[in-house]
């Protein structure tokens, strides 16, 4: 639907252009509700017609239709594909679920982790528990909170509901996975050692090269009962990045070589493979098109080289 047509819609082709919108994303009127900012009996009701204030739904469905149509226009990133640290994290995580052992892979930042563990999830949706750590739930009520949550434990008090997450977590062939694990204290990572050991399940740590620093201690005493329990650590650097690896992320691109050059060694700075990705993103957002000399400037622009 053109830009023009979207902004003089009648409440009945806004009625109509919600229909379709609902037909074609399979999205609930519920979810539809949540993206217009209104609740499910107003989206029920403009549908059918019987909302007293039609005409002031029309500018929400103007909006919503406005954005989802730039959406399918704009330039996607790439799908998930087993790049070499990719899968040396999924390799790691599919070990701490079938041995039912603590690992830890850590390192640089923007060279795959997460989209590694999100893959993982999405092909073992049953049995991979991921919960990801910001500053505001590094705390032990905050690591039981999220566990709760996945888990769909109802008791509120911290104590109880470790004590319920064990029991669920006992002889269910789930491994929990921890993202974002460097904002953990030394004390919640032996906390969740201690569910994992309780329980029996794996549990994988993935973040920085801090969760590696907290873990490991400087060799005190203090810390060998944690170490010992990690298996082999998996060290994750933008260094480890093979050029296979940014053709084969980028092999449905048509794309000069000598782009997939620079996206390469952006590859290799600070930025990772997440900064190369957002070069290419936003190249072809700005050109439309992915050339060596857009490419270039772009990480100029973006003073990433």
């Amino acid at each position: 639907m053109s830009e023009d047509k979207i902004n003089t819609l009648t409440v009945e082709e806004a009625v109509e252009a919600l229909k379709q919108y609902k037909e074609k994303t399979g999205l609930s009127q519920s979810k539809i509700a949540k993206k217009m900012g209104v609740s499910e009996a107003v989206v029920s009701g403009f549908l059918s017609g019987s909302y007293k204030a039609m005409e002031s739904i029309v500018p929400k469905v103007q909006q919503l239709i406005r954005v989802e149509d730039k959406k399918e226009v704009a330039p996607r990133e790439p799908d998930f594909k087993p790049t070499t640290i990719s899968t040396t994290v999924l390799n790691l995580i599919s070990y701490c679920h079938v041995s039912g052992k603590i690992g830890i892979a850590y390192g640089d930042a923007g060279v795959g982790k997460t989209m590694a563990i999100r893959e993982y999830k999405k092909h073992n949706p049953d049995t991979a528990i991921v919960i990801t750590i910001s500053p505001c739930f590094a705390t032990m009520t905050g690591v039981n909170e999220l566990l709760a949550d996945e888990l769909h434990v109802q008791e509120k008090i911290s104590r109880k509901i470790q004590k319920e997450a064990v029991n669920k977590l006992r002889g269910s062939n789930k491994v929990v996975i921890i993202d974002e694990a460097q904002h953990l204290t030394v004390r919640v990572i032996n906390h969740l050692r201690c569910i994992a050991d309780e329980s029996g399940v794996g549990m994988a740590f993935i973040g920085n090269e801090e969760i590696y620093i907290k873990m490991r201690g400087s060799g005190q005493a203090a810390y060998a009962q944690l170490y010992s329990r990690i298996a082999d650590p998996e060290h994750l650097l933008t260094t480890d990045i093979k050029k296979d690896d940014i053709r084969l992320l980028f092999e449905d691109i048509d794309m000069p070589d000598e782009a997939l050059d620079i996206l390469y060694k952006i590859s290799h700075t600070g930025y990772g493979i997440r900064g190369a990705v957002n070069v290419f993103l936003n190249t072809a957002s700005a050109f439309g098109e992915i050339t060596t000399s857009g490419i270039a400037q772009m990480a100029k622009k973006m003073s990433i080289v």
